[in-house]
């Protein structure tokens, strides 16, 4: 199995032989930023210094470009252009950020499930969020899925998913793969700690479904990826 991976810059600076592993394994490695800071606290020319930092960090590592971006917390909001306009002027193809809910309770979508252009041309590839009732959805294409429900529900609302909107993305956490990783003492935190059974479940997730780099999988709307490579000159 092969995948994207995300890498916090920081850790990409001061650990690259993972990320070095990650990139020889075949696998897709793209930024998560330099430090886990949310876009929404940034002003854009923190953002454009924190990116920069985390490319080239990232980048010095694998010794190649970096494709894609994922933000901490999901923190690009839809509708949101500033952050999509400095990841294009950075040479960035996709970007893999943008919740299609990001306002409870889940009544409205605020994006397409599809893949789908931004005005600049850089691809947004939505998280999967799962259409539960006629209009209701939640983002439960994540560990969160893995952690607190039933295995046939889970495979039920992933069919569904993929005979309405087709291929899309699954998310995990480190964190989630080890019961004993630490966790803020804080009533909004707790349910982190629920079902910290994951590498049983995702081993599951392994044998009844196939997975891909966002690259490949995505590659009719991004381009090849043996081929691809941003084109922007901001990162020096």
């Amino acid at each position: 199995m092969r995948a994207t991976y995300s890498f916090l810059g920081e850790v990409a600076q001061r650990f690259p032989a993972p990320v070095r592993r990650g990139a020889a394994g075949g696998h897709e490695v793209g930024s998560h930023g330099y430090r886990h800071y949310p876009v929404t606290r940034m002003t854009r020319r923190e953002f454009l210094a924190d990116m920069v930092r985390s490319l080239r960090a990232t980048e010095d590592a694998i010794g190649r470009p970096v494709l894609g971006y994922r933000a901490p917390y999901f923190s690009i909001k839809a509708g949101v252009h500033w952050p999509i306009a400095i990841l294009k002027e950075l040479g960035i193809p996709h970007d893999a950020s943008a919740l299609p809910i990001d306002q409870p309770p889940g009544m409205e979508l605020v994006c397409p499930r599809r893949p789908f252009p931004h005005a600049n041309g850089l691809w947004e590839i939505p998280v999967r969020a799962l259409q539960l009732l006629i209009s209701y959805y939640l983002p439960l294409g994540s560990g969160n899925s893995l952690r607190w429900l039933p295995r046939r529900v889970r495979r039920r609302w992933a069919r569904r998913f993929e005979r309405d909107v087709g291929a899309g993305v699954f998310d995990l956490h480190p964190w989630e793969f080890d019961p004993g990783s630490p966790v803020e003492p804080c009533l909004s935190r707790w349910l982190l700690r629920v079902g910290r059974r994951l590498p049983r479940r995702f081993h599951e997730l392994l044998r009844e479904t196939s997975f891909a780099p966002i690259v490949e999988v995505f590659a009719h709307q991004l381009g090849d990826p043996a081929v691809l490579a941003p084109v922007g000159g901001a990162r020096a």
